[in-house]
């Protein structure tokens, strides 16, 4: 039953993400209400269960039928079975902070090519509470503050989310990490042929995954 219990826990904080998601930081995340954004529709109690309400609905707004997008429900499906991984032990506590923050920031990532350094920065001061900090941290930070400034053809929010992989991976794990996401996003970069710049953050976050799945495996 406890593991039932964080999976929903696990929904319902997706669901919160996905309104920051949506809002912040252009709009409040307390007013107005949850609405339908095309019908301007004050959403009921039952239209808010999550992943539940949009299966029964289609994705869609009861009211006007307008689609909703698809990544809603995949973030409170992801979050909640990363949060019923670390129920099960599966992940450590750290490491379901590390996915968490990397599923909302890639998602921002992916709509604006940027997030906001106040989502990026309340993940990352949790993640230290938990692990303390470490020299590659800051040097990932430091890179960071850098790429703000400068342009050096690398966003600073992938150095920032970077140094919080840093509090949860060895610096071997770290470089594996940095080798994987280069490759997949050099191979989806070839293959979309996309002319401007491609997100960065999902790659880290697959790469992130994809070890902490390998040490699974040697577990």
């Amino acid at each position: 039953m406890i593991h039932l219990y964080f999976f929903l826990v696990g929904t319902i904080l997706a669901s919160f993400l996905g309104l920051v998601i949506d809002r912040f930081p252009e709009q409040s995340i307390v007013f107005p209400a949850s609405h339908c954004d095309s019908c301007q529709t004050r959403l009921k109690p039952l239209d808010l269960i999550p992943i539940v309400s949009q299966v029964v609905y289609r994705f869609r707004c009861r009211y006007c039928k307008v689609n909703y997008p698809f990544w809603y429900a995949l973030l409170e499906l992801g979050l909640g079975l990363v949060f019923l991984a670390g129920s099960l032990g599966f992940l450590t506590l750290s490491q379901v902070i590390l996915v968490t923050a990397g599923l909302t920031l890639s998602i921002y990532d992916l709509r604006h090519q940027e997030y906001p350094l106040i989502v990026w920065l309340i993940f990352h001061l949790i993640l230290m509470a938990c692990c303390g900090w470490n020299l590659i941290m800051a040097f990932f930070l430091i890179l960071g503050i850098i790429a703000h400034v400068i342009d050096i053809r690398i966003g600073a929010g992938d150095f920032l989310f970077l140094a919080s992989c840093a509090l949860v991976f060895t610096l071997t794990e770290i470089l594996i990490l940095i080798q994987f996401a280069s490759t997949t996003g050099i191979l989806s970069f070839l293959l979309l042929k996309k002319k401007k710049r491609l997100p960065f953050v999902p790659f880290l976050l697959l790469a992130a995954c994809m070890i902490i799945f390998g040490k699974l495996l040697l577990v």
